[in-house]
């Protein structure tokens, strides 16, 4: 199979491999659908997040109203939504909080979500149902349920970018893949590389903390002192080892 192959693949049959709801649409109908891959580089590094952002607006003063799919896992387009330009959160802390600080340029960069459809939190739905639109439920909370019906696409993924380092960002992204508890996700997000079997062969994987952990910068959340002490240095010193 080619990239281009799976792209189509996932966009036509990804939603109803994972059991997502057929009519769930944005505020407007206009459907949600898979966000595929499209930064694709082969045999260099892997990013694996979550889920993808929805782009977000102003709608009669309500703001941060998803309305729109992302054009791409962890996008940094730039658009006006309603009351000011701005980007796509994600993949500006994404390029500013995960890939400067290990070394990685982006152009470097298989970059990818393991639920590739955007899910909507309580908040937004509230927010939908105050400007009438009833037909859609919160969904975040099955993050984990879509998440393992992933995994296979995940693998054929890995297959195409044949990668030589994968690197996992969160704790629930962690712990879906490699199967493990809460609390060992969040042992394992240190900054060392280790071998893991995930589809035909033992792969380079590295832990992260999730991008938006780390800009909470709050004296009760320790992430952001221990990845700037230590777990960014050691990322960095063992994927500069790796790609040299």
């Amino acid at each position: 199979m080619t990239i281009s192959e799976y792209q189509k693949k996932c966009y036509r049959e990804y939603k109803s491999s994972i059991g997502y709801p057929g009519q769930y649409t944005y505020l407007y109908g206009n459907p949600v659908n898979p966000v595929v891959p499209v930064e694709t580089v082969v045999g260099r590094v892997m990013i694996v997040g979550a889920y993808p952002s929805a782009r977000l607006y102003t709608v009669d003063g309500i703001r941060d109203l998803p309305l729109y799919d992302s054009d791409a896992p962890f996008s940094d387009e730039v658009y006006f939504d309603g009351c000011r330009v701005r980007s796509n959160p994600s993949g500006q802390e994404l390029n500013e909080v995960i890939l400067e600080p290990i070394g990685v340029e982006r152009g470097e960069c298989w970059i990818t979500d393991l639920v590739k459809i955007a899910l909507f939190k309580e908040e937004q739905v509230k927010k939908y149902k105050k400007l009438g639109k009833e037909n859609i439920e919160e969904n975040r909370s099955l993050f984990m349920e879509y998440g393992k019906k992933s995994l296979d696409w995940l693998r054929e993924e890995i297959d195409l970018a044949n990668p030589k380092v994968i690197i996992l960002l969160g704790s629930e992204v962690i712990k879906t893949i490699l199967d493990v508890s809460e609390k060992e996700a969040r042992d394992m997000m240190i900054g060392e590389m280790f071998k893991k079997e995930i589809s035909w062969k033992a792969f380079n994987i590295i832990c992260l903390p999730h991008p938006k952990i780390l800009m909470k910068k709050i004296s009760k959340n320790p992430w952001p002192l221990k990845f700037e002490v230590s777990i960014a240095p050691m990322a960095r010193k063992e994927i500069a080892r790796l790609l040299r």
